[in-house]
């Protein structure tokens, strides 16, 4: 606010020459304010809110009715003048900031405009900025009389100003590497975050600018001494590496902060490009992560942004003959990695875990009841195969694994990527008989020897007794 008060406190030099200047100056002398640290697609608006008054002690009034009330009300005040003279010598830099964005937002305002603004008028201006991404403060400029007339005191011109725009940025950008917003657990993803250094007013005193940042469903890559390594390039500037330590929340997610505070120190780095980048490991199926940056006492004034990233998962059914559902089939679940077969460990609750080259090693998945088997965790851009190791009671191995095919990536992120893969089995085949005719001609065959004999034992003996 310290241009403010300069501002008006060249106002009460001026009273006296506006009584022999009004009527006389040119109506068609213009001047213009420029608005330094703007934006290049910036747009402003403006409002006269003191102009001269040849019948004041102060030599100015208030534009109108509305805008006075305003400042009566900021200042605490009943008189018109006592306001002025108070804004001439300095003011109360909170309470004209108060008046100012009363007025700007009450008032009508003038049409959309870039860049200098052009007046007709001298006196002072209430200033409203927009653009994308970043929220202005109320400004003022104070346009004055110049080039006095040696013979008759009377002002020929108006003149130029030009005043510094208090913007800061309120849009904050999280990304991440992967292109298909698809991973696999164990993935380890890289993030950005990109955002612009706030530009803080020569009146804040003690500024602070900090990054908290919070995880869900994955956590951060840390180095050999448990912190966690961010990046952090401004501009052109080669980029900075600080350590930070991750700490876990009362909701049980993991979180840090960074304090970036001695960037502000002279504006130095104001409104130039600011890239944050670290690393976190996949860890479940949805991920989700939280950035924001403020002041140390409202955490989002400079933006926040959330990105996300889910997992896919796979349901294989497995059926026999007529369709039935066969429950106790078990499988392994394996990928191609330049030609090794890469196969997939999963906890109790079949979420995977890592992988292996070592079959035996491989988790065995079982179908239930419904005949169904679903393995959660994986990449939809990867291509994810089932072998059957072991087939239902009554039922052989199906030597042709099946090969899973995904459905669509949900566009809100909010739930994991279905994926499909179906087998089916057929019952064991009949035995052939074995052993041709058994024990049944050895028998029949011994009874007629047997009875061979016999009779050969009665022949034998009835011959003897005759």
């Amino acid at each position: 606010m310290s241009k403010i008060k300069k501002i008006f406190a060249v106002l009460l030099t001026l009273a006296m020459v506006l009584g022999m200047s009004m009527t006389t100056f040119a109506a068609d002398k213009t001047a213009t304010i420029t608005i330094n640290n703007a934006g290049s697609t910036a747009k402003f608006q403006y409002v006269q809110v003191i102009e001269p008054d040849t019948t004041t002690v102060t030599g100015w009034k208030f534009s109108n009715a509305a805008i006075e009330a305003s400042y009566l009300t900021a200042y605490d005040a009943t008189d018109a003048q006592t306001v002025i003279a108070a804004l001439i010598k300095g003011g109360d830099a909170a309470k004209t900031q108060a008046a100012l964005d009363a007025v700007l937002s009450t008032q009508t305002l003038s049409a959309v405009t870039a860049s200098p603004i052009t007046v007709t008028k001298a006196g002072v201006y209430a200033i409203k900025g927009e653009e994308t991404g970043y929220a202005y403060s109320s400004m003022a400029a104070y346009i004055s009389f110049e080039n006095y007339n040696a013979s008759t005191g009377v002002p020929q011109t108006l003149k130029s100003t030009t005043i510094e725009a208090k913007r800061v940025p309120t849009t904050v950008i999280k990304t991440n590497d992967d292109e298909d917003k698809v991973v696999e657990i164990g993935r380890e993803v890289t993030y950005n975050v990109e955002t612009t250094v706030p530009y803080i007013a020569a009146n804040v005193s003690n500024p602070k600018y900090i990054i908290t940042d919070t995880i869900s469903g994955a956590k951060y890559a840390l180095n050999a001494d448990g912190d966690l390594e961010v990046s952090v390039k401004i501009g052109a500037n080669a980029a900075t590496t600080y350590k930070v330590t991750p700490t876990v929340n009362t909701e049980g997610k993991e979180t840090f902060t960074l304090d970036l505070s001695q960037i502000l120190t002279g504006n130095k780095d104001a409104n130039n490009k600011l890239v944050l980048t670290y690393k976190a490991i996949v860890t479940d199926t949805l991920i989700g992560n939280t950035v924001k940056a403020g002041d140390g006492e409202n955490d989002t004034k400079y933006g926040t942004d959330y990105d996300k990233l889910v997992t896919g998962e796979i349901t294989l059914t497995k059926t026999g003959e007529n369709k039935a559902l066969l429950a106790g089939a078990k499988f392994v679940v394996y990928k191609e990695v330049e030609g090794t077969k890469n196969y997939a460990k999963f906890d109790a609750n079949n979420k995977f875990v890592a992988w292996t080259t070592n079959k035996a090693e491989a988790t065995k998945v079982v179908t239930g009841e419904d005949g169904a088997v679903k393995v959660e965790g994986l990449d939809a851009g990867a291509t994810y195969k089932f072998e059957e190791v072991e087939a239902p009671e009554g039922y052989s191995i199906n030597a042709t694994d099946s090969v899973a095919t995904w459905g669509t990536v949900d566009e809100k992120l909010e739930e994991t990527v279905k994926g499909t893969a179906s087998m089916t089995d057929t019952k064991l085949s009949a035995l052939p008989g074995t052993g041709g005719i058994g024990t049944t001609i050895f028998t029949v065959g011994g009874c007629l020897i047997m009875i061979a004999a016999a009779a050969l034992f009665f022949a034998s003996r009835k011959k003897h007794t005759k």
